[in-house]
């Protein structure tokens, strides 16, 4: 969107700035900006006097007043984070923190900001941050900006407290606020001026759109506008709104939460008959999916059978999500008719998605209702029917859903009944989950099964339990075959990808036989793909002789993958001939689809095959060493 500036006073102030040399689109910016600053500072006020009652009070209303203005006394006398900790109320607690912020002078609201980061990670962690954070942007919004910037964007909302700087700064300090809004990090820029424009919609919209251009991130003044617009037009007509503003940003996705508000707005305010009109004139399939998935649900609410009938005729609803929508806000009130209606559809595929939808929001909406009902549901819906439930009983009273489990007949809704509840146990009590896998009688057939399912999980928990437990089991060829590696390599696989130096540690806990080649091969490419090759080769002195030219081509799959270069240029390092050119192969094999070799290279590989991987190769049959 290009503003139209046609005022005398606009072009002469430009023509002084080329004038004066200030050649850069940022001078527009400060020109337009100057006359319009606030030179009002944001000021904390005094609390207004409230004026006496005359009339005599009620005992209780007598009781009650004292106890709220103890908590209030309470409340003004609370001087650190610990105190204020100790009151049980939000509210009060939001009020006190605030009391005491405005209280404060500089230095002790960066020393609350310290004493927060200290607290262990909530919500409510977080939201006291958030409030101290506005009111040292209030004192000292540059102080403000350099704090939050250092802080650890894995472990704090870092956006949420740039978003509260600049939205105080936004009104103290227009014109410094964007001027510092230069200096971030690019992952940070946007953001502040995403907070600058939505605090400052009361300046014009050439302003906007100069301090926009001025930081790079024009859009993000023309979306404010935009929606500033259909605003104002959903007051007063949301058809005209449709019309006039909302096709024509079909194609920017930006504005697909906006479209959807209109087209909710306008099937409000006419009735469903506008349906039609409205999915007709959007010619955009994912802003059309976006929009009829958000207004049907919507309608739902009230005519969920409506909703759905209309949901089923959508053309080009990949993936179903229009008709899933629907279906999922019907079965929160009346999952029994939203069954009806999907086992009604007549594409096969679509009506068991739609059947698996309702069992599944019914499970998690009412689990206890679906396991009294479960056997009068239709047989192909029952597994995932007791899985959701029972992972939901699970999550409230895992011990309430274990015993629901071994009053079970054996089979496979019984085992997947199991699994999910240990799934959801893990989390909560993961000694108490793994104690009764371990030890109810009834797991027995399935206990390899059940830990396999937990496993992953409990290396997060406690990776050394997670081995010991893995490696206290037998390995029965049955567990092995239908998993595909034993409990160990599992362990040993999961921390490959997410903690690899205790993948390390662990390696050699893994018992002997076929399956510890396996874990190394996990270890060796994930060490491979962070460029430690040294590493990763010794590795192949801690296996038998036997298993280390399985290894060594392994190893050399996975550095094809990630660094064909330094495996062609490492040849040698490479125990035999055959293994050479097994690497070969991979090298000339991945480079048909990724071309990283140069016409030289590729010569250079092909002289480390053998005659017969030569052949194959030529064939194309090197899909057959992939799996290594």
């Amino acid at each position: 969107m290009k503003s139209t500036r046609s005022q005398g006073t606009f072009v002469a102030l430009l023509t002084l700035a080329f004038v004066l040399g200030i050649c850069t689109a940022s001078a527009v910016y400060w020109l337009l900006v100057a006359p319009a600053r606030s030179d009002d500072m944001a000021a904390a006020t005094e609390p207004s006097s409230v004026e006496e009652e005359t009339e005599p009070k009620p005992i209780e209303q007598i009781d009650h007043d004292v106890t709220s203005s103890s908590s209030q006394t309470a409340m003004k006398t609370v001087r650190n984070l610990d105190e204020l900790q100790e009151i049980k109320s939000a509210f009060e607690r939001s009020v006190a923190l605030r009391n005491l912020l405005l209280e404060s002078n500089e230095a002790q609201v960066v020393e609350l900001l310290a004493q927060s980061e200290d607290r262990a990670q909530t919500n409510y962690r977080f939201g006291m941050q958030v409030v101290v954070v506005q009111r040292l942007a209030q004192l000292n919004p540059k102080r403000a900006l350099s704090r939050v910037l250092r802080m650890d964007p894995q472990e704090y909302n870092v956006w949420q407290f740039i978003t509260s700087v600049f939205e105080e700064w936004a009104h103290s300090d227009l014109d410094e606020a964007v001027l510092q809004a230069r200096t971030i990090d690019e992952n940070w820029k946007e953001v502040a001026l995403q907070a600058i424009v939505q605090e400052r919609m009361d300046l014009s919209e050439e302003i906007l759109l100069a301090i926009a251009r001025d930081l790079g991130y024009e859009q993000v003044a023309v979306g404010a506008i935009t929606g500033r617009k259909i605003e104002d037009a959903l007051e007063d007509d949301p058809e005209r709104a449709w019309n006039e503003l909302a096709i024509d940003l079909q194609n920017d996705r930006q504005h697909m939460r906006n479209i959807a508000r209109v087209a909710t707005a306008w099937v409000e305010q006419d009735g469903t008959g506008v349906l039609d009109q409205i999915n007709q004139s959007l010619t955009n399939n994912d802003t059309k999916r976006y929009v009829l998935r958000n207004v049907l649900s919507n309608v739902a609410r009230s005519d969920p059978a409506g909703a759905f009938r209309f949901a089923v005729t959508v053309d080009n609803d990949q993936y179903s999500h229009i008709a899933s929508g629907v279906i999922d806000t019907w079965a929160q009130t009346d999952p029994q008719a939203a069954l009806a209606a999907a086992s009604e559809v007549e594409r096969r595929t679509l009506r068991r998605q739609l059947e698996e939808s309702v069992v599944r929001a019914w499970g998690y909406s009412k689990p206890r209702e679906v396991l009294d009902n479960i056997d009068v549901l239709p047989a192909h819906l029952q597994p995932t029917a007791i899985s959701t439930a029972m992972s939901h009983v699970a999550r409230n009273s895992p011990e309430e859903a274990a015993a629901l489990v071994v009053g079970m007949n054996s089979g496979n809704t019984r085992t997947a009944a199991a699994i999910a509840v240990v799934g959801a146990w893990v989390n909560g009590d993961h000694e108490a989950a793994l104690e009764w896998i371990l030890n109810e009688p009834t797991n027995k057939e399935i206990k390899t099964q059940l830990l396999q399912g937990i496993l992953w999980q409990l290396v997060r928990i406690d990776p050394q339990l997670a081995m010991d437990t893995a490696v206290a089991q037998p390995i029965e060829q049955d567990d092995a075959r239908r998993t595909g590696m034993a409990l160990e390599v599992t362990v040993i696989s999961s921390l490959a990808y997410s903690d690899l130096d205790k993948a390390i540690e662990l390696l050699p806990q893994v018992r002997k036989g076929p399956y510890r080649l396996q874990a190394y091969q996990m270890v060796s490419g994930a060490m491979i793909r962070d460029g430690d090759v040294d590493e990763a080769l010794n590795l192949a002195q801690q296996l038998a002789e036997s298993d280390r030219e399985s290894f060594y081509m392994s190893l050399a799959t996975a550095w094809a993958g990630t660094d064909p270069e330094g495996l062609l240029n490492s040849m040698n390092r490479l125990p035999s001939k055959g293994v050479k050119s097994r690497a070969a192969m991979m090298l000339l094999s991945f480079n048909r689809h990724q071309e990283n070799l140069t016409e030289e290279q590729v010569e250079n590989a092909k002289k480390h095959l053998t005659d017969e991987d030569a052949k194959a190769l030529e064939e194309g049959g090197e899909n057959v060493y992939y799996g290594w």
